[in-house]
């Protein structure tokens, strides 16, 4: 799993450099048959070479900026996971819109009175533990508190538009329709689903589909749980909508079951390293198994 592939350099969010994702790619491509979501079952009937599959979140024009030609090159299919809000928009994510302020402005400390106690201090030496407090923080808020606080954090700073990240297009999203893609959805807004009630995860999950689906021209059956959070609850929802293949955030390989009551659930390597051995050691879980050690 991807999410900004560039070589633009920022200190909160960090992209995997467009020569690391190519050389990942060469690596991926050299060991793996590397496939599409839906051919999954089909390939382990015919084969047992083990396979991968590429897929990218939230939706970055980096994905056709940089990480396509490469891809198209290699002959490489990939997934593509979208919170469509963005289409709407034209901004991330409101997480993603947050790393995007503490990178373009000089902002020393945050405090939110109404859903904060103490200020963040923007540590820009530091940047993996402010990334981690401004996660905690939105992830516990709802829909409409989350863009309270964004908005509130973009006007103390003095964030500019076109500062944010550049984001995909309907007309993006309909250029890759017809390209070597498939599409999942990603929620409409990227809220925490455990965060929202049942009605507002229907709508979140449908709308999100309907506009997906309407672009593509294309049956849109993936869901990618926004954070990767998620309950039983919100996948019955998901599975009642339309949605029959799930993917979470876990940097582990996935067995791949034959039986077709089986939720199709599938774990996902959260890729953004900045060269290519931190990379591997990541997919092949060296780095929890040391982390294990260690504790």
């Amino acid at each position: 799993m991807f999410h900004r592939v560039t070589d633009h350099k920022s200190i909160f969010y960090p992209a995997m450099p467009v020569s690391v994702f190519q050389d990942l790619c060469d690596f991926i491509k050299s060991n793996y048959a590397v496939i599409k979501i839906s051919e999954i079952e089909s390939h382990f009937h015919k084969s047992t070479r083990p396979a991968a599959i590429i897929s990218f979140d939230d939706a970055h024009y980096d994905i056709i900026e940089n990480a396509m030609p490469i891809l198209a090159q290699l002959n490489m299919p990939f997934n593509v996971n979208i919170d469509t809000e963005i289409l709407e928009t034209g901004k991330p994510q409101d997480f993603v819109r947050v790393y995007d302020i503490l990178n373009s402005t000089t902002i020393e400390s945050y405090k939110h009175p109404e859903f904060m106690i103490d200020p963040i201090l923007i540590d820009r030496t530091n940047p993996v533990s402010i990334e981690n407090e401004f996660t905690k923080i939105l992830s516990d808020l709802t829909t409409t508190q989350k863009r309270e606080l964004t908005e509130n954090l973009a006007n103390q700073a003095g964030m500019v538009d076109a500062n944010f990240s550049r984001m995909l297009t309907n007309e993006d999203v309909r250029y890759l329709g017809g390209q070597n893609v498939e599409f999942g959805s990603h929620s409409h807004t990227h809220s925490i689903l455990t965060k929202i009630n049942n009605e507002q995860v229907h709508h979140e999950l449908k709308l999100s589909k309907d506009i997906l689906e309407s672009l593509t021209q294309q049956k849109v059956d993936i869901l990618a749980y926004p954070n990767g959070v998620f309950n039983e609850e919100i996948q019955k929802i998901a599975q009642e909508i339309g949605y029959s293949v799930f993917l979470e955030t876990d940097d582990r390989i996935n067995t791949v079951l034959s039986n077709a009551n089986v939720v199709r659930s599938y774990k996902r390597v959260n890729q953004y390293h900045q060269t290519l051995d931190e990379a591997k050691a990541h997919t092949y879980g060296v780095l929890n198994k040391i982390k294990n050690l260690i504790r």
